[in-house]
């Protein structure tokens, strides 16, 4: 199946699964917008910028799930979106 012309939007993309499904829609041709929680840490940006394709058919976005309208830009024009994002708490109340 090619994904040639095809725009699809992958969340969470920094993280492992969602690292490779990104790699792999790549490799099929899709192009790929990617949401990752900071662009300007390279530890979770270098390796996806350094995949085959990446240069032509990888967008990256910043986008916070907690954040109402932080996707609307990356899933615009998507016709399918891979939800792998996960919201991680930093601290928790004590009930």
């Amino acid at each position: 199946m090619s994904g040639e012309g095809k725009v699809v939007c992958v969340t969470g993309a920094s993280g492992y699964i969602a690292s490779w499904l990104v790699k792999l829609l790549l490799d099929r041709g899709y192009t790929v917008h990617a949401t990752v929680r900071s662009l300007d840490d390279p530890k979770k940006t270098e390796h996806l910028l350094a995949l085959d394709g990446a240069k032509e058919r990888l967008s990256l976005f910043e986008a916070n799930l907690t954040a109402e309208g932080s996707f609307d830009a990356a899933v615009n024009g998507c016709v399918c979106v891979f939800h792998t994002a996960s919201p991680v708490l930093l601290s928790v109340d004590d009930p």
